[in-house]
């Protein structure tokens, strides 16, 4: 999910059908063998990926093959020329809103020729190498080939296969659907094996030795019922050790569980195996072989040598070693791998080859015989470094410090010269480079502290700082002043505070500090009062302090519940007439304009503090004469 277009390859999207080029991930792989399958299993096979394509690479932007696209949820591709050793890369893209989770299988074998879909064309197998076979479509010209009543039911998508005995003994194999996926139903893999009385081309008279035609189970309708019903035969299949039956028909019923028992095959005896896709889905299959019992066929082998030592740029010697005790050999194949000059060659040699390059290589070569027999044999070698007496390469690096300290800002900028462009000859060269970076800035908010509602205090900052400094508290709204270490702070809530340094290359450091503030809602009133001009006492009022914002409004109330007087502050947004903590303002004594009978009233005070928290009061003021 997410992934970015990528650069459209010209010769990829004239070969490859619906390629877009715009969601595509990559992988990279090194093949010890010269063939590989690349196989993405999507939708329906584990994931969720839709219409996937696979697109091979040699080297970044050489584009060598794509898959065909078979699947909505898998596809997969046959290489089989890779050069040994190097590093090839793969793209899977799917379609636009077809996007999800794969599984990538990359499997390098050691390639046969391309399936034949009859007897008398199969491919001969020379030994038991395992190999993959990328599609099984087709049934070839001769149409009557097996018995009718054949455990496989006839002759669908196949391959054909057959070889003769070297030394006798058992023969076990293994044939796995490409779409093979746990708990996945995968295609439907068949098979019979025969004996060839005459030899290789004695199809006529072929004798049937084992069958395996087992698969789904159907209702009466002919529609596959649940994989838990007949999970047993679902995917892989062969001859195995331990199993004793030598035919399990179509379906899973009795003991049938994809696998019947081994043979043992003689020596110089002929057998051809047919393999069936009974699914038609066009996926091909792989298979491995076990047992005591040998292929007849050529041997495959060489010699590496140096003339002077395994060293790159020095002459590396190919001796060919091989043999056949039967038909001719007709070619040789030589793969030397990765950064081998040449890289391939024909005939049987020997070869004089150069490696520009040092380490782990791996060279094979592939005989074919007269009669289509091939065996590949594979050999790993080291080659050493080869710069110890000629090497002129120098490493020069230039670095830029670090701006702030203990921040990842700082780098090298290194650079190789002279020496092999590409630097793949072993040879080093080193250079020692210093970043500095400057002294931490060390910034202290100072402790933390408790005022009360409507106080003031001052902050106690601490800092260092090795290039100037700039300083600033936040949140800021709380300071009449600013960009000291030491200001006045005015909170109206229990507040945490940053203290934030900066120096002259922008580096900061912050620290903070907690300032809490206990809310205790007061107001002071008198309970007497003599309005009788004496100009002392004259006023009821009531007295505040610096937690107060202002009075919304101040009553006071005769003992019938009568209102005589209101007043509201000269600081509240409506202003009024009312001054707080004032001995000449306030209720005056009187009521409609003449002199309030003495006694006790009862007063009111709705009151807005500074964090705009209002708050009700009230009390009695007894009036004098």
């Amino acid at each position: 999910m997410g992934a970015t277009a990528d650069v459209p390859f010209t010769q990829g999207t004239n070969a490859c059908i619906s390629l877009k080029w715009s969601n595509g991930v990559w992988f990279s792989f090194v093949p010890r063998e010269p063939a590989v399958l690349i196989r993405v299993l999507g939708l329906g096979n584990g994931g969720t990926l839709r219409s996937p394509k696979i697109i091979l690479f040699q080297r970044c932007g050489q584009y060598l093959s794509c898959s065909p696209g078979k699947d909505v949820g898998i596809d997969e591709l046959v290489f089989d020329d890779l050069n040994i050793g190097q590093t090839y890369y793969i793209m899977v893209e799917s379609s636009i809103g077809g996007e999800g989770t794969f599984a990538l299988c990359v499997d390098t074998f050691i390639p046969v020729r391309a399936p034949e879909s009859d007897c008398n064309k199969a491919v001969v197998l020379c030994d038991k190498s395992p190999f993959v076979v990328n599609e099984l479509e087709g049934n070839g010209i001769q149409k009557q080939e097996l018995p009718q009543d054949i455990c496989i039911g006839g002759e669908f998508a196949s391959a054909w296969y057959k070889w003769t005995c070297d030394k006798p003994g058992s023969l076990t194999f293994t044939l796995t659907p490409n779409n093979n996926f746990p708990n996945q139903i995968t295609d439907d893999i068949d098979f019979a094996l025969f004996e060839l009385p005459a030899g290789l081309n004695d199809c006529a008279n072929k004798k049937l030795l084992r069958c395996e035609g087992a698969g789904a189970n159907t209702d009466a309708f002919g529609n596959v019922l649940p994989l838990s019903q007949w999970a047993s035969c679902n995917g892989p299949t062969g001859l195995k050790e331990g199993e004793r039956d030598i035919a399990e028909p179509g379906g899973c019923i009795g003991t049938n569980n994809n696998f019947v028992s081994p043979i043992n095959m003689e020596a110089g005896k002929s057998y051809v195996l047919i393999i069936n896709n009974f699914s038609r889905s066009g996926l091909g299959f792989g298979i491995t072989f076990g047992g005591s019992g040998t292929f007849l066929g050529p041997t495959a082998d060489f010699e590496v040598n140096a003339s002077k030592r395994f060293e790159c740029d020095k002459t590396i010697e190919f001796l060919n070693k091989s043999a056949s005790q039967t038909d001719p050999i007709t070619t040789y194949t030589w793969n030397f791998g990765d950064r081998a000059v040449p890289g391939r060659a024909n005939g049987s040699g020997p070869f004089s080859i150069l490696y520009e390059s040092f380490g782990n290589k791996t060279a094979a070569v592939t005989l074919e015989t007269s009669r289509g027999c091939r065996v590949t044999k594979i050999v790993d070698f080291f080659v050493d470094p080869c710069c110890k007496d000629t090497s002129t390469l120098d490493v020069s690096a230039l670095a830029t410090d670090l701006r702030c300290f203990s921040i990842p800002e700082g780098k090298i900028i290194a650079a190789g010269k002279n020496g092999s462009p590409e630097y793949i000859k072993g040879c080093t060269d080193s250079i020692q480079v210093l970043l500095s970076q400057p002294p931490p800035i060390i910034a202290d908010a100072g402790p933390d502290q408790t005022i009360e509602l409507g106080e003031t205090t001052f902050m106690n900052g601490q800092f260092t700082s090795a290039k100037g400094a700039t300083l600033l508290w936040t949140p800021t709204e709380d300071f009449p002043f600013n960009g000291r270490r030491d200001p006045e702070v005015f909170p109206k809530n229990t507040t945490t505070y940053t203290f934030l340094v900066t120096d002259d290359n922008g580096c900061t450091k912050e620290d903070q500090v907690t300032i809490r503030v206990n809310k205790s809602y007061r107001l002071e009133a008198p309970n007497i009062f003599s309005p009788d001009g004496s100009r002392y006492n004259d006023f009821f009022n009531v007295w505040t302090n610096k937690a107060v914002k202002y009075l919304e409004i101040l009553e006071v109330y005769d003992r019938w519940g009568n209102l005589i007087y209101q007043g509201v502050d000269q600081k509240a947004p409506s202003g009024g007439t009312l001054q707080t903590d004032s001995q000449a303002a306030g209720w005056d004594g009187t009521f409609n304009g003449q002199q309030a009978v003495p006694g006790v009233y009862t007063w009111r005070a709705s009151v807005r503090f500074i964090d705009d928290t209002i708050k009700q009061f009230a009390g009695d003021i007894t009036l004098i004469k």
